[in-house]
This record gives C-alpha cells, structure tokens and sequence, in this order.
C-alpha cells in the first residue's frame, strides 16, 4: 500500500496540473536519452572501425605464417613441418609457399611488393578469400603470372594481360653487396671486373589478376612453381601458410605449435596491424571514460528536476512528515519519480540510438551535402561507409549504467529532503 502510494504521488509531482508533462521533466527525460544515444552510437560506429579493420586483416593475410629460422641447425625438412602444420587442432588449412620481397619494374617506373607462391590446390583456402577483393582477372595463378594489387597496378601503369619484369630481392641485395665491393677496389680492372659480373637476372612476368588493395592489402600472388623459380629455392619452400578456424586465437594456436616445431618462426596475422589495433584499444579506452562523463552530465538533469520537485512540494512533504511518514517513505516518492525519469529517458535514448546507427550513412550524405562537401563512397572499399557492430551486452551496461546514474542522482535530494523538520517545512 505504501509502495502504491508512493508511486501515485511521484507521478503526480512529475505532471503539473495543467499539462501531462512538464517542461522539467521533459527537459531531464531528453537529457536522459542524449546521453544514452550518444553512447550507444559512439561505441558501436567506433567497435565497428575496429571490427572492419579486423576483418580487413583476416581477409586478406594468412592467419598463421611459419618460416623456417635460417640461424636454426638442422631443422626438419618443410614437409614434416607441413604434417605437423596439417595435425594441429583448430586448423583448417596448412600450404607450402615460396615468397620474399619482389621488385616489379616496367619501362620507367619501380615498385616492390610482398609476394606469396601458392599451389592453387593447396593453398584454395587462403586464394579464396580473396576472391571478394578481386577487382580484373583471376587468382587461377597461371606459370609466369603474378596477381598485384590496384595500387601497385597504378604504379606501373599495367593492366591484366600486361607484363612486367620482376627481380627477387636476393639478387638485389647480392648487386648491392657485389658494387660495394667493387667500389672498394683499387684497381680499375678488378673494379670493371666485379660491376660487368653483376646481373639481376629480370624475369617477365604477365599480370594475371588485380586486387583492392584498401581490403585485399597489398601483396602479391604467384604460383608455387613460379614462386621457387624466382627466389631460386628449387624444390624448397620459404615455409607454410596456414588458415585457422579462430583467427581471434592465432597467438594461443602459435604457441601450441611452437614446442613441436622449435626450428621455426610464427608469424601472425595481428602482426601486420598491431600497433594500428593497439591504438584502436587505447582509442576506446578513452572514448569510454568521455562516454561516462556524458552519462554523469545527463543524470545532472535528473538531479535538478529532484530538487526542483523537492523545493516546490516542501510543505506537502512537511505534511507528510508530520501525518507520520518515515524518511525512507519520503525518499521513495522522489527515488521512484527518479527511477521513471531515468527508465523513460533511457527507452527513448536507445530507440534514438537504434534509428540513428540504421541511417547512419544517409545522416552522413546529408551533412555532407549540407556543409558543401561531396559524399565518395565506392562499394567495396575499407571505410567507405560508416561501420557499426551493436554488442547486446555492451547496450545493456550502458543502459544499466544510465538507469543507476539517475536513481544516484534522485537519492541524494531526496534523502535532504527527508531530513525537514516538519515544523519548519510547514512553516515555510
């Protein structure tokens, strides 16, 4: 009876006499759901960066690549590797690859690229998912073809059918060495000697593919045979490259692979934008701490209607008081009108919330058009929209969060409140 009680005269105090609701309470109902809208968004659209560029990664590099250690001393042959690669728990595929650093030239211009040789067999898994990314061509990786990326493409001024002459990196680098020793000769002969030896032994290779280079990044693709040939491995692999079936569990699945293959080194997928995820974290981290102080700001609001209700009812509350109500009685009737506030402000903050994260991107095209600018969107592209990933948990807390924000904020007036003589409240 009392709890009924105290509900009907908290509701009471939220409407004036001669409206349904007042300006008050209007007021910290809105204040209640921007601060909510805000949050929810915020962390979604920036969850969402972080789960695009994610995806980026996992659909582009090999989750797991393992190389053979060249200061290692009698290391397993690659295809024992390649077996125990096959038989660990979790993975879904394990291929030889032969791959380094290709230099690519045609007539003037020069560019250099990470380049992975992959039978298209047994390296399906990890050529598959570039399909998607596939802007001309194929990835069947035909002998003596390459697949670059739209960005290399553009630096040499290629097209699909094209060719282009490419050195390994080991002859660049054996170049290099070989003209620093002729510049170390004293004698022209020798000099001459040493610099007409040097040869980078071009190959030609024909562009059989392009990829988006802002989702499928910016490697190169040839075929395994292709790819020993150029880095001169004859039958050897540079080592295996693997898919796995949780990415997000690449450093676990490298450490449970290390102790059975103590010769060789693990390279992850995370490895290629760590400190790009890092700074994402620290980036949340912090978007987190401002989110607070807007919810705090916004439970202000229900603040200030608990002690506007509580100065204007303060002879009702003397009454009260002295018909025999208790503190705790008193502080209910203005802990419920803030309950309410904080449960109404935060269903109409996350209705808001869900409405602007699903026009999110028509938002941005009108503020952009508004401002003067031009909206440059291209399907496929890494950010070409405004991302957003919606975790229920994470709506929840926040939701959570605003509700105990506003019964903090009711409780502090009204336990003051509770406090007035009667005598003195009546006589005010």
């Amino acid at each position: 009876m009392v709890n009924r009680a105290s509900l009907f005269l908290a509701l009471r105090y939220l409407r004036p006499k001669r409206s349904f609701l007042s300006v008050i309470t209007a007021i910290s109902i809105l204040g209640v759901a921007v601060g909510v809208l805000m949050m929810v968004v915020v962390r979604a659209v920036m969850l969402g960066f972080e789960v695009d560029f994610r995806d980026t990664l996992v659909g582009a590099e090999p989750h797991v690549l393992v190389a053979k250690d060249s200061s290692a001393q009698n290391a397993p042959p690659w295809q024992e590797a390649l077996k125990a690669a096959r038989a660990q728990a979790g993975t879904v595929s394990a291929a030889p690859y032969a791959g380094g650093i290709l230099y690519m030239a045609r007539d003037d211009y020069q560019t250099g690229t990470q380049v992975f040789g992959l039978s298209r067999d047994e390296g399906a898994a990890n050529l598959n998912k570039l399909t998607r990314h596939l802007l001309d061509g194929s990835l069947d990786l035909p002998e003596d073809s390459i697949v670059i990326s739209d960005y290399h493409a553009q630096q040499l001024g290629v097209r699909v059918g094209e060719e282009i002459s490419v050195y390994a990196s080991q002859n660049v680098n054996q170049a290099v060495r070989q003209y620093g020793l002729a510049e170390d000769q004293e004698s022209e002969e020798k000099k001459k000697a040493i610099l007409d030896a040097i040869k980078l032994n071009p190959q030609t290779l024909r562009v059989s593919g392009v990829l988006r280079s802002e989702t499928g990044g910016y490697n190169g693709y040839v075929s395994l045979k292709t790819g020993q040939k150029l880095f001169q491995l004859g039958q050897e692999v540079t080592g295996i490259a693997m898919e796995i079936k949780d990415p997000q569990q690449a450093k676990e699945f490298a450490a449970g692979m290390k102790p059975g293959l103590p010769s060789w080194t693990f390279t992850l997928w995370t490895d290629a934008g760590e400190s790009r995820l890092a700074a994402m974290q620290n980036e949340q981290t912090m978007m987190k701490f401002v989110l607070l102080i807007i919810a705090v700001v916004a439970a202000f609001s229900v603040m200030n209607t608990t002690i506007t209700v509580t100065t204007q009812k303060r002879r009702e509350i003397g009454v009260l008081a002295a018909l025999g109500s208790r503190p705790w009685q008193i502080v209910n009737v203005f802990l419920l009108q803030a309950i309410v506030v904080g449960v109404i402000g935060t269903f109409v903050g996350l209705a808001g919330s869900m409405i602007v994260l699903w026009l999110r991107n028509d938002i941005r095209s009108l503020l952009t058009l508004a401002t003067g600018g031009q909206v440059h969107a291209v399907e496929g592209v890494f950010l070409s929209t405004i991302p957003a990933h919606i975790q229920p948990w994470d709506v929840t807390l926040t939701c959570l969060i605003s509700v105990a924000l506003c019964v903090v904020a009711g409780l502090i007036p009204a336990w003051f409140a509770s406090r007035v003589e009667p005598a003195v409240a009546l006589r005010d």
